[in-house]
């Protein structure tokens, strides 16, 4: 199941940044949308224009990473999956710092 830019993105962005693993404490918002809020927060300010454009792209990106099996969101924690870690070590590494790049852009 092939994965969108923001999919790949955001996984390598927990396998490489996070070890893979994130743990979370969500404020009884929808924990895809509070990670989201999270991940986007390392790369812009919340003032920003287009932040909330990257959290809702980044809120769906986990929800399909989910979905495909790439990571498991439970409790207060997201892990990847080792399918998950199979498709982050698939992508070069190179590819991951450009997209970060961009995303810092945004």
């Amino acid at each position: 199941m092939a994965l969108t830019p923001v999919e790949r993105f955001v996984l390598m962005l927990i396998y490489h940044e996070y070890g893979g693993k994130l743990y979370y404490q969500s404020s009884g918002s929808d924990p895809e949308e509070y990670l989201a809020r999270f991940l986007a927060e390392d790369f812009l300010d919340e003032r920003s224009p287009n932040f909330e454009r990257v959290v809702k792209g980044f809120a769906e990106a986990l929800k399909g990473l989910k979905e495909k099996g790439m990571i498991e969101i439970s409790g207060y924690d997201v892990r990847v999956t080792s399918a998950g870690i199979g498709e982050a070590l698939a992508i070069p590494l190179e590819e991951y710092k450009k997209l970060k790049q961009k995303f810092m852009k945004a």
